[in-house]
């Protein structure tokens, strides 16, 4: 968990896009395995016409910092339902979001 927090402090640090990190799935939920990945939920404040164009730089640096296969969603200000759920049970890992947008 130490490792997932200081990488995505770090991501803050050099993507100014970058909002919030977030654990979710099973790392989070406290049900992994020795084989569970990190599922990360990224939440971005730029347009993201073309996700996967989007999520690549994010994509490349986590996976070139972490010891563990990673899973990564990408959503920005609008919160869908399947978003809404995720955050549930998610556990913040870095955040440049102030208290009043909670």
């Amino acid at each position: 968990m130490r490792q997932l927090r200081e990488v995505s402090a770090k991501a803050l640090a050099i993507f100014p896009h970058l909002q919030e990190v977030r654990l979710i799935g099973s790392l989070a939920t406290g049900s992994h395995t020795g084989t569970s990945d990190a599922d990360l939920l990224l939440q971005v404040n730029e347009p993201i016409a073309n996700p996967l164009e989007v999520i690549k730089p994010y994509f490349f640096f986590f996976s070139r910092h972490l010891d563990i296969g990673i899973d990564m969603v990408l959503y920005d200000k609008v919160v869908a339902d399947e978003v809404q759920q995720m955050l549930r049970g998610s556990i913040v890992l870095a955040s440049r979001i102030g208290d009043e947008e909670h």
